[in-house]
């Protein structure tokens, strides 16, 4: 589903985009087109935001999730090249505290599910599904991220305002492409260009599309401490239990 535009009497009262290179790739050609909106993502994102058209969602949609799967893609297969040894060496000790007797059952089938994570199969299944999982995490991102500025008052534009800029905020995850450390800079430019993107198409200040954008980030490293917090404790009593510790 794609998300459509404002109504037509707010539409009137704010200035609509020429367009963003990808959403004129039929003019610049494919590869032209995107190339210049990753380098304006990147580099000019306001300038980037303020050319968004409210009527491509389908366009918006389409980039991001061909930038997020052919990227993840990409740095799955140079991580596999790169850090083929070191992953061998990983899954080997993993295999032998595995098959330790002493392990309590719980901790060995978390580890055995770590292990058929990482074969290669799992990875070539999972890369299939990347566009599936784009795409969820696309209309996921964007309903959170608008349902959040609702309540804070300044979803001016309606849910395509929020759309594009979820989806144009995916250009910094060309980064996924970069083994290790790669994830971790595109997800944290990712929330800054999202708040850069919220801020110019739905002409709100800066404060509330920061708000707006990292209030779903702190809901959920919250719930992400106090379920690590239970699995911790959940590990604390298996392990008692497995010793014979009251």
């Amino acid at each position: 589903m794609v998300p459509e535009p404002a109504p037509a009497a707010l539409q009137a009262r704010l200035p609509e985009g020429s367009g963003t290179p990808w959403e004129r790739r039929a003019e610049l050609g494919f590869w032209r087109g995107w190339a210049q909106t990753v380098q304006l993502a990147l580099l000019e994102p306001g300038k980037l935001f303020e050319s968004v058209r409210l009527d491509k969602g389908a366009a918006q949609l389409g980039f991001a999730v061909f930038t997020i799967s052919v990227f993840w893609a990409l740095g799955q297969l140079l991580e596999a090249l790169l850090l083929q040894g070191q992953r061998e060496r990983l899954r080997a000790i993993l295999g032998r505290v595995a098959q330790n007797p002493d392990l309590a059952p719980a901790l060995q089938r978390m580890i055995r599910a770590q292990l058929e994570e990482s074969s290669p199969g799992w990875v070539v299944g999972l890369a299939l599904l990347t566009p599936v999982i784009a795409l969820v995490f696309l209309y996921l991102n964007a309903a959170v991220t608008h349902a959040v500025a609702a309540l804070l008052g300044q979803a001016k534009r309606g849910f395509a305002a929020t759309f594009a800029a979820c989806a144009y905020a995916c250009a910094p995850l060309v980064l996924l492409a970069v083994p290790a450390c790669g994830s971790i800079v595109g997800v944290l430019w990712v929330i800054v260009l999202t708040s850069i993107g919220l801020k110019v198409t739905h002409r709100i200040s800066t404060g509330a599309a920061a708000a707006a954008v990292l209030a779903p980030y702190f809901v959920l490293c919250c719930v992400m401490f106090l379920a690590m917090g239970s699995l911790m404790m959940a590990l604390r009593s298996v392990a008692r239990g497995a010793q014979g510790l009251p």
